[in-house]
């Protein structure tokens, strides 16, 4: 599969600039609260997309913000549209993807609107001190793959009286699939997620997950008006939206895995250890090295848990899971006084001789 091995970010959130290296399968971010963990998910989530210009939008729906002309200002550094986004990162194979986010202004796209429907390239972002509003975006990206020559592709977005009108390459066709799993939105595919499984005959997995989480808990069941759970005590089975949001957390993120069949897979965390207890937790990720051990997959976790870093320590040194230790690497964000943004890495032996010895890194 491909995977991701380096990031460099540049204005984007709240990040004038920051570089990430050493990626591997199982990559966990650390970092004070508005320290940027979540923004580096977001710009994994952009990259791996990059085709998609929606997802700028995606990005701001999932913490909360209207999608409108006026918040997509929010991505950009220090809300100035004049800022450019861009990302870039190298991937295994030699292949390197770019993607650069700049603002259509609304006094640019007045003079020109009858050519935007005929055209692959979208309007000039040409900085505009003066402009009033910002009507869209404008994506140039690239993908260089070894000795090739970068190839580059447009696309854009809109917003319009009826809704967001959007442009999207005819040649290109993206072969990296990402899913972001944030707390904010648990459980938003879990029934489709449930149902693939289920057709698969995959369920067993779950059901001995859910089983190990809750002892009462039976089974899971794809009923023609849902899906169900079977607990112990209960005469009857339950939707499975009655289940706490721990539960459901947990086997989003679960199923999420458990059911994608993509060749290339990119799973985002944010807040592993949101609605866990902590005797849950190393039980999450034993979850998690079993299922990807054989899965073309890679994870990125956020997490400012202290507990959730012992209990990843705790199952690493456990015999079944001894080989999982040179796949899991731990990254530090801190924003410096001197130097901005930086980004520290640590292996398995790093972060167990830190837990060991109560150093603070997180």
């Amino acid at each position: 599969m491909i995977q991701l091995e380096s990031l460099k970010v540049k204005n984007f959130r709240g990040f004038d600039s920051l570089e990430l290296n050493g990626f591997s399968k199982v990559n966990v971010l650390l970092g004070e609260n508005n320290s940027g963990k979540t923004s580096v998910l977001e710009s994994v989530f952009l990259l791996s997309g990059m085709s998609n210009p929606e997802l700028a939008l995606n990005i701001n729906r999932m913490r909360g913000m209207s999608v409108s002309k006026s918040s997509i200002k929010n991505i950009f550094y220090n809300l100035d549209p004049q800022n450019k986004l861009l990302i870039t990162g190298d991937f295994s194979g030699n292949i390197n993807r770019e993607v650069e986010i700049a603002p259509i202004f609304e006094k640019n796209i007045v003079s020109r609107e009858v050519e935007m429907p005929a055209r692959e390239n979208p309007l000039p972002a040409t900085s505009l001190a003066a402009a009033s509003d910002i009507l869209g975006l404008e994506y140039s990206f690239s993908i260089k793959r070894a000795d090739e020559a970068a190839k580059p592709f447009k696309t854009w977005l809109q917003f319009e009286r009826d809704g967001v009108k959007q442009m999207l390459s005819a040649t290109y066709r993206e072969d990296i699939v990402s899913t972001f799993l944030s707390p904010a939105n648990v459980g938003a595919g879990l029934s489709e997620q449930l149902k693939t499984l289920f057709v698969a005959r995959k369920e067993g997995v779950l059901n001995g997950l859910l089983n190990k989480l809750d002892s009462k808990i039976k089974g899971l069941y794809a009923l023609p008006n849902g899906i169900y759970v079977d607990k112990e005590g209960i005469s009857e089975r339950i939707p499975l939206q009655l289940m706490g949001d721990g539960a459901r957390r947990f086997l989003d993120i679960a199923a999420t895995i458990a059911a994608n069949d993509e060749q290339n897979f990119i799973c985002l965390i944010d807040e592993i250890e949101n609605g866990l207890h902590f005797r849950s937790q190393e039980l999450a990720w034993q979850t998690l090295f079993n299922l990807i051990r054989a899965a073309n997959v890679q994870l990125f976790i956020t997490t400012h848990s202290w507990e959730m870093l012992q209990s990843l320590v705790n199952v690493l040194k456990q015999a079944e899971y001894v080989d999982m230790q040179g796949y899991v690497n731990v990254f530090s964000i801190v924003n410096t006084a001197r130097e901005g943004f930086r980004s520290y890495v640590r292996s398995f032996e790093g972060l167990e001789s830190s837990v060991r010895n109560g150093r603070e890194f997180r």
